[in-house]
Parts: C-alpha cells; structure tokens; sequence
C-alpha cells in the first residue's frame, strides 16, 4: 500500500511538471493573492495564494517570468514558482 502511494504521488508531481509553463511579462497589477502579468500583448492573473506572502517582494512595473499550470481558459495561472526574466523590453 505505501509504495502505491509514493508511486501515485510520483505520478502526479511528472504530470504536473508537464503541464507547467513558463510565461514572461511587466506587473501591471499587484493584489492579495495574485498579480496581473501583461505578457504578449495580453493580461494574465497569475495566483500566487499557494506560494505564501510572496506578492511581498514583487511590484508594479517590475518584469517576471512565472512558472506554473494555465486554468482552463488561459486567463489565470497558477504559479508555482517565480523567477527572474531572461529577456528585456
């Protein structure tokens, strides 16, 4: 039993790494629990509720790069980590 849940979990953090994205852009907003991420000419909400008081050291204007998995709809995603970017605008 215990090595079919280290298997299941094992199998879900591969998926997730898979359907995690890295998305570059301005901050054009910042709020509680998330921050807006203009990137290719459009806005995305990037939730970083699970990351804990991370909107602390981020601010307007500032540029990011944001990784973690796009909800359906591809307005929100849901960080999982932050990173500095690697290109300039």
């Amino acid at each position: 039993m215990l090595l079919a849940a280290l298997l299941l979990v094992a199998t879900s953090s591969a998926t997730a790494a898979e359907d995690s994205q890295r998305i570059e852009g301005i901050i054009v907003a910042v709020h509680h629990n998330d921050f807006v991420l203009s990137s290719d000419g459009r806005q995305i909400v990037v939730d970083v509720s699970s990351l804990g008081g991370v909107t602390a050291a981020i601010s307007q204007g500032h540029r990011i790069a944001v990784i973690g998995t796009m909800a359906p709809g591809g307005q929100t995603i849901h960080a999982i980590r932050l990173e500095s970017a690697t290109t300039k605008q």
